[in-house]
């Protein structure tokens, strides 16, 4: 056989076993119809990934408008819109409307996070940027009154030296949209230090609080002394807020970790009690500091044991996301695309949760996110053999793959309980997850996070986090010590995502010979062809001298 049959046979060899390869690797048509969904700006970065990511694997069409979680709930509320996303839940009462009556709704978690102090200010001294900043609770809560106004104000105890001296002003930048992070802030200054948070609202004839509209002078008018408004800024939006920051030095906000990985600004380290440690975000720091967080039954967050965490290794101002989502009154075509997408989020979704600046969410709350697609209508449940373990959950390498814990050793808060609908997937008649349920009544336990949820959850999942002793606290293994993981911005996050997803399918030999010979014919045929083209040429005289 010649070279050139060889190279014929093996060509098409490889073409016929690629092709169907090639097909089976494009993106599938679209599964079913479009949904939309809204809301969530601390959470639309890993949001917006997801959904091209899904779109590229699964073909489902998911459109979804960044806004803020005030928007996501009343837009959901009016039925705009198949989904909401929110850090907060309707029992806040920061939403302007409510679902009605009858309508059967839920909170399933879909990542963590950190509110990021975010700030872009050179050195008085050679104008380098400043990369380091450590603030005390009184600074926030000073910036974002209008009690600090100068950089030089926060070279205090030792503390960052290096603006000692600098009278620059300090542009404060503030969300002016209704919003989680507006929400999660506020309610930490209001946790550590409600005396002066409670004067400045009234001041301001706001409520006091948490608040979701940050507290500002209304038209600009009106005289507050003690509180100077000179340099603020108000941006619509994190990334908006996040882009001034970058642009703009002398300022600094408040939005998730992501948007300022994605400049490359840095964050500031925040002091927790009792004040000896301060913590920059990070996936493992906002996960030690979540294990203290404590979740009703409807699965909304109580972030009073995050704010008030004393472990050195907890950055105190961290909290959870969701999606509001339909339950049995969905059309069962579009909660066919909504359950893949949740069991998407839940799963592959989480590996790349730290890469975009955010924490994978723990093994207990994978699960629930895969017993609320059960409540959907036209969602198929996950295979029983979908679980947090074999998802690889991401959380549990955040600790080395030991139990999570604490410098104390245990988890504050009630012990853990059931949820409604945790494991059998139906909600009991006396429970609901909409207002007036068990979130607005607190007349039902309440769960730590990280933890099992129940016994039964806890053996499916294989990488339960925490055991419950005799008195039913829950109780976790020491961390293992100098754990720190990176969570800056990577390239090609939703290409490997994508490939991750390939490479956990089944596939059988044939596909792999195919795939072999598609390699030989890619590295060998092209030679071949190119050495009987020479020796032609030679053969004939036309051969290069």
């Amino acid at each position: 056989m010649t070279w050139r049959r060889v190279g014929g046979a093996v060509l098409v060899a490889a073409v016929v076993a690629v092709a169907p390869l090639v097909v089976a690797a494009a993106p599938a048509a679209a599964a079913g119809p479009t949904i939309t969904g809204s809301g969530s700006s601390y959470a639309a970065v890993a949001i917006n990934q997801w959904v091209a990511q899904v779109e590229a694997v699964n073909g489902d069409g998911i459109n979804y408008s960044t806004s803020s979680s005030v928007t996501g709930l009343n837009e959901f509320a009016q039925q705009q819109v198949d989904f909401g996303a929110t850090e907060i839940g309707y029992s806040t009462n920061q939403a302007n409307y409510t679902p009605p009556a009858g309508f059967a709704y839920q909170y399933l978690p879909t990542v963590a996070g950190a509110t990021c102090m975010d700030f872009n200010v050179d050195n008085p001294i050679g104008g380098q940027q400043i990369t380091s900043l450590q603030l005390t609770t009184a600074q926030i809560l000073g910036i974002f009154t209008g009690t600090i106004t100068k950089w030089g104000q926060l070279a205090v105890g030792g503390s960052n030296a290096e603006l000692a001296g600098d009278n620059d002003p300090i542009i404060t930048v503030f969300r002016t949209d209704p919003s989680g992070e507006n929400y999660i802030l506020s309610n930490y200054l209001n946790t550590l230090d409600p005396t002066d948070w409670g004067r400045y609202t009234a001041a301001l004839n706001f409520p006091g609080g948490a608040q979701a509209v940050w507290p500002f002078p209304q038209g600009g008018g009106g005289s507050h002394p003690g509180y100077d408004f000179s340099n603020w800024n108000g941006e619509d939006g994190s990334d908006v807020a996040a882009d001034y920051v970058y642009a703009n030095t002398g300022s600094i906000t408040y939005v998730e970790t992501a948007y300022a990985d994605l400049h490359h600004d840095p964050c500031a380290a925040v002091q927790n009690l009792p004040g000896d440690a301060f913590v920059q975000p990070s996936a493992f720091h906002d996960a030690e500091a979540l294990l203290k967080a404590t979740l009703l039954p409807d699965l909304e967050q109580l972030l009073t044991g995050v704010y008030t965490d004393t472990d050195p290794n907890a950055y105190p101002i961290s909290a959870y996301s969701y999606l509001v989502t339909q339950e049995s009154q969905m059309n069962a075509s579009r909660g066919a695309v909504l359950g893949r997408f949740i069991e998407f989020i839940a799963c592959q979704g989480q590996q790349s949760a730290q890469q975009l600046g955010y924490s994978p969410l723990p093994p207990n709350l994978v699960e629930d996110d895969f017993q609320g697609i059960s409540r959907i209508n036209g969602a198929a449940p996950p295979p029983s053999t979908v679980n947090a373990s074999t998802c690889n959950d991401p959380y549990v390498a955040l600790f080395d793959g030991a139990a999570p814990g604490g410098s104390s050793g245990s988890t504050s808060g009630p012990a853990p309980g059931p949820r409604p609908g945790a494991v059998t997937g139906t909600t009991p008649a006396s429970s609901s997850r909409g207002p007036g349920g068990p979130s607005s009544t607190g007349g039902v336990t309440s769960s730590t996070v990280g933890t099992s949820s129940t016994a039964a959850t806890s053996s499916t999942t294989g990488a339960s986090s925490t055991t419950t002793d005799s008195t039913g606290t829950a109780t976790s293994s020491a961390l293992s010590p100098g754990t720190k993981l990176s969570n800056g911005q990577l390239v090609g996050v939703a290409l490997n995502g994508t490939v991750a997803r390939l490479l956990r399918q089944p596939h059988s030999f044939a596909a792999m010979v195919g795939w072999s010979l598609g390699f030989a014919a890619l590295v060998l045929v092209p030679p071949m062809i190119a050495l009987r083209r020479r020796r032609r040429r030679a053969a004939t005289g036309q051969g290069a001298s």
